[in-house]
């Protein structure tokens, strides 16, 4: 009896330990293929066919359902990068007015990105038919090249690269002059007249916006122009004040005084020559026409 009483302890016991090494600790990601459905703490409502989402309250969203529901609703193919998948089972914060808010599907990918943010993700691609969830510090490696013209019909978070060529002035000046858009992961790079930035698209218009503005207005109605110079071994601070003086036009009045006259001499500036801080060069505001004398008295001064 005693035997049989063994026999079946060790049966079971085999049955606990093989039930315990089918069952997985941590289940894989799963994302809305195979027909697995994504859960969503927002309404999916559809307008003018096509899917929306319906957002009320405030809560927290699991980045892998977000990313889920988002494939769902738009039918692209989303993947994780190596850095970013370890995110894929963190929460990111979701915020909708109490009597909600409604996000268009051509918004949904914004939306997306604009979540992934406060776990430093972001969504790379968007605007074609396969995007990437990546690191905020990669975005820029997978950033697609587009032309300026293009940025007008972008979604606003699109990661892309572009260059401004053809520019009025040193573009190294620009470059400097926008620095402070690196706190956005916008990045600028510069060869002479040419200006190449990389980022998001809504910071990308605002680039757009300051530079034709300062290009525009190195072109006034009177024909003046900025422009930089190379100056070789010329020192800026004197090459400045012999341009300055060089152009500078002298016209005389007499004015009648009740015991004589005087004579009163006025000098009208021409160009305006300025010097670079911490380069060799010189900013040349001047008429096209006095540009070339420019250039010449400056190939006389190397």
């Amino acid at each position: 009896m005693s035997r049989w009483i063994a026999a079946v302890l060790l049966l079971g016991l085999a049955l606990v330990l093989s039930f315990a090494q089918d069952t997985p600790k941590d289940p894989p990601m799963r994302f809305p293929f195979a027909g697995s459905k994504s859960q969503l703490p927002f309404d999916v409502v559809e307008i003018d066919g096509k899917k929306a989402w319906r957002i009320v309250g405030r809560g927290n969203v699991k980045i892998e359902e977000l990313i889920a529901g988002y494939t769902t609703a738009t039918g692209k193919r989303v993947s994780f990068d190596a850095r970013a998948a370890e995110y894929g089972r963190a929460s990111v914060p979701y915020i909708g007015p109490d009597d909600a808010m409604l996000i268009p599907h051509a918004e949904l990918g914004d939306f997306v990105s604009e979540l992934l943010e406060g776990a430093d993700l972001t969504l790379v691609g968007h605007s074609t038919d396969k995007a990437r969830v990546v690191r905020m510090d990669d975005a820029t490696g997978y950033a697609r090249v587009v032309e300026p013209a293009d940025l007008a019909n972008l979604p606003d978070t699109e990661w892309v690269t572009l260059t401004f060529v053809d520019l009025q002035s040193d573009a190294r000046n620009f470059r400097n002059l926008f620095g402070h858009f690196s706190k956005s992961r916008t990045y600028l790079m510069s060869d002479d007249n040419a200006l190449t930035a990389t980022g998001r698209v809504a910071q990308l218009r605002e680039v757009e916006k300051l530079l034709r503005k300062l290009e525009s207005g190195n072109t006034g109605s009177n024909g003046m122009q900025v422009r930089s110079y190379e100056l070789g071994t010329a020192k800026p601070a004197d090459a400045a004040r012999t341009l300055n003086e060089l152009f500078d036009e002298g016209s005389s009045s007499v004015q009648m005084l009740a015991d004589g006259y005087t004579v009163n001499t006025q000098v009208k500036r021409r160009i305006n020559a300025t010097p670079v801080p911490g380069t060799n060069k010189l900013l040349v505001r001047a008429s096209v026409a006095d540009h070339d004398l420019v250039q010449s008295a400056i190939n006389a001064m190397k």
